[in-house]
């Protein structure tokens, strides 16, 4: 009889049975079945490892995207037109040739509205809350045997009315009193003033604002000493500060906008001492963005190195974009957006001017000393090397935003005017080419999808002529400039990497489409050659059956015989 042989199909199928005969037959089918069909799958093996590499590659490319869209990011954080722009958020710095640590009398709060400024700062007094405080009672817990009705408020506050019982205690008052202080603003504290002493202190819950308080009936107040002439302990008073010899009288010590987007709050007083202020840029914030501008560089300049390295066989392992066009490219514009310099005053400046410059490797690196002084020294030189910067010589036209796809140079913009009013306006480059600008509310503005967009400005002169012609000088942008560059690679939408995956991607679709068709066909034929086989094996099997049979009557005959 044959034996069932259960064997994996080497197409990536379903097992497959194979028969092969027992006794006689020496043919092993299952063997021969499985040589055929890895004859056929050869095809699709290859298929197999050229779509691990493709795929390999898109790792690569994926890798070499996110590692750019990082720079972008960051670098996007060092313009003039990001939101997040490190160089438009501002800071305020406190100094005193007379007060030792300035931030124990003064507090300050920048706002994204502030402007740069320095000022003088004396604080005379603090604002103080009101304190009323009673005579001195020999328990706090003995019925005070006294009846009445008192009224108490805090100027602004509600007006309440408190009932006292000849069963109560001083800390029944207390509880009266605070029960009604979210109305009144008035709380009341026990106060043990001596080993057998207490008395309890009102104070106003707001500085600034004096308290109210009368007996309506009874004299529960008098009694208790806070009518008396000396029971106010503290009396409430406004914070007096004087900022440039200017007087600022506030009832809170917390004054909100004092200066414009400058909050203040107040500690202490300076006792006659002056405290500068200065509102100045964030200067840790836009070390922190140069910072991590070079960390994005160096983390895409490893990637870059692994995928440009070889040995005696060639690319290393993983250099999977070795040789590779887009990356080659890349790294130029890179290269060119980081030689980028700025000139300001007549002196030239470059990114090694502020202590940043490249290892024996390529790799950034930062003299964090060289910064810090640069940043204090120079702010603006760091400013306008990073970030875009644009002037019209006419002074009536004013510059509020820039675009930082522009290149740096001179461009000439004409204004035309219907009415006193800007009615047209338009821009030409170093090379004549000339682009209409828009208006939107009085606003001139570079159009979406230009070169300009991002371009604001605005006329705040008066004309009665018909046009008007300026010069538009464009500085530095050196964040502008990697920002612009690498968004060409690095979109998701249609940069030029994301094209690379995309086709690879629909390689790799049309590559395991042909592998699954070949791993079919070679299923079927596996099919085929397992039936096939059967056939064989059945036909040998009877074959030798007979054969078995024709040996045994013949022995029976001789048997007979003799």
């Amino acid at each position: 009889m044959s034996t069932i042989v259960s064997t994996s199909a080497v197409t990536g199928a379903s097992s497959s049975t194979y028969v092969t005969a027992s006794g006689s037959s020496t043919l092993d089918t299952a063997a021969l079945i499985s040589a055929a069909v890895v004859a056929k799958m050869q095809a699709a093996y290859r298929i197999d490892s050229e779509v691990a590499t493709l795929k390999d590659k898109v790792s690569a490319y994926e890798e070499m995207q996110s590692d750019l869209q990082a720079i972008i990011d960051a670098a996007d954080d060092l313009t003039s037109n990001s939101d997040t722009s490190v160089f438009s958020t501002l800071e305020a710095y406190l100094s005193s040739s007379a007060i030792s640590d300035p931030t124990d009398v003064l507090g300050v709060t920048v706002g994204s509205d502030a402007e740069l400024g320095i000022y003088q700062v004396v604080v005379s007094q603090i604002a103080m809350a009101e304190k009323i405080v009673g005579n001195e009672q020999t328990s706090s817990t003995t019925a005070l045997g006294k009846e009445g009705t008192f009224t108490l408020q805090l100027a602004g506050h509600t007006q309440v009315s408190i009932d006292v019982t000849s069963g109560m205690s001083l800390s029944d008052v207390v509880k009266a009193v605070n029960n009604q202080s979210a109305s009144s603003g008035v709380t009341a504290t026990l106060v043990k003033t001596s080993d057998s002493g207490y008395t309890v202190m009102l104070a106003g819950s707001d500085t600034g604002k004096s308290i109210t308080l009368a007996d309506s009936s009874g004299t529960v107040l008098s009694d208790l000493g806070f009518l008396d002439g000396d029971a106010i302990a503290q009396a409430a008073q406004n914070a007096i500060l004087t900022i440039d010899g200017q007087t600022v009288t506030s009832s809170s010590n917390d004054i909100e906008n004092v200066l414009s987007g400058v909050s203040l709050s107040l500690y202490a007083d300076t006792a006659g001492k002056t405290i500068t202020l200065e509102v100045g840029q964030n200067l840790s914030g836009i070390e922190s963005g140069i910072t991590t501008l070079i960390d994005a560089y160096n983390t895409y300049r490893k990637f870059a190195v692994l995928n440009q390295t070889t040995d005696d066989n060639g690319a290393v392992d993983g250099a999977y974009l070795f040789g590779d066009n887009v990356l080659r490219n890349a790294n130029a514009e890179i290269s060119d957006a980081l030689r980028k310099s700025v000139t300001v005053d007549g002196t030239t400046y470059r990114l090694a001017d502020l202590g940043i410059t490249y290892d024996e490797s390529n790799y950034l690196e930062v003299d964090t000393d060289t910064l810090n002084d640069f940043l204090t020294q120079h702010p603006d030189v760091v400013e306008a090397l990073f970030s875009q910067s644009a002037t019209a010589a006419n002074t009536d036209v004013l510059v509020t935003g820039t675009a930082g796809s522009m290149d740096s140079g001179t461009y000439t913009v004409n204004l035309s005017f219907t009415g006193g009013a800007v009615s047209g306006a338009t821009i030409t480059d170093s090379l004549g080419k000339t682009t209409d600008l828009t208006i939107v509310d009085g606003i001139i503005k570079g159009a979406d999808g230009t070169d300009y967009e991002g371009l604001r400005l605005i006329y705040t002169g008066t004309t009665t002529e018909s046009s008007l012609s300026t010069t538009l000088t464009v500085k530095g942008g050196l964040a502008d400039a990697v920002t612009r560059s690498l968004d060409g690679y690095a979109n998701t939408s249609d940069g030029l990497i994301q094209k690379r995956i995309d086709s690879i991607d629909d390689t790799i679709t049309d590559q395991e489409d042909k592998r699954d068709l070949i791993a079919s066909n070679a299923s079927d034929y596996e099919a085929y050659l397992v039936k096939y086989y059967a056939k064989i094996e059945a036909a040998m099997e009877k074959s030798a059956s007979a054969l078995a049979l024709v040996k045994a009557l013949f022995k029976l005959n001789n048997s007979s015989s003799s």
